[in-house]
């Protein structure tokens, strides 16, 4: 019964797989294709940068975090120091989880 089972969704197993493959290919040929580009970006400097799209991605890839203060550093670095140090609870586990389950075979 098991087997008829796995026989009928064969056929749609067999069809899938060579379609997650071109969908595969097709996102990676555009992956390639938008990395070529990228990688010959050139215009003249009298252009205006706001029109380039590779120009923006790039100004905003460079763009630095907010400095955090030292004390605020200090004081989170204590924090988290004394929340590791704390003993934790070990869980309370019942002791028939603790025996195996039987495995004879049933009696005749």
């Amino acid at each position: 019964m098991q087997f008829q089972a796995t026989r009928q969704h064969a056929p749609y197993c067999a069809a899938s797989a060579p379609l997650r493959r071109v969908l595969a290919c097709l996102c990676a040929l555009i992956l390639a294709l938008q990395l070529v580009g990228a990688s010959f970006h050139d215009h003249d400097l009298s252009e205006q940068l706001s029109d380039c799209v590779s120009c923006q991605i790039a100004s905003h890839s460079t763009a630095d975090l907010p400095a955090a203060s030292p004390q605020l550093l200090a004081l989170f670095l204590v924090i988290a120091f004394v929340l590791a140090r704390l003993p934790r609870p070990a869980p309370v586990v019942l002791r028939r989880y603790l025996i195996p389950a039987r495995q004879a075979p049933p009696r005749h």
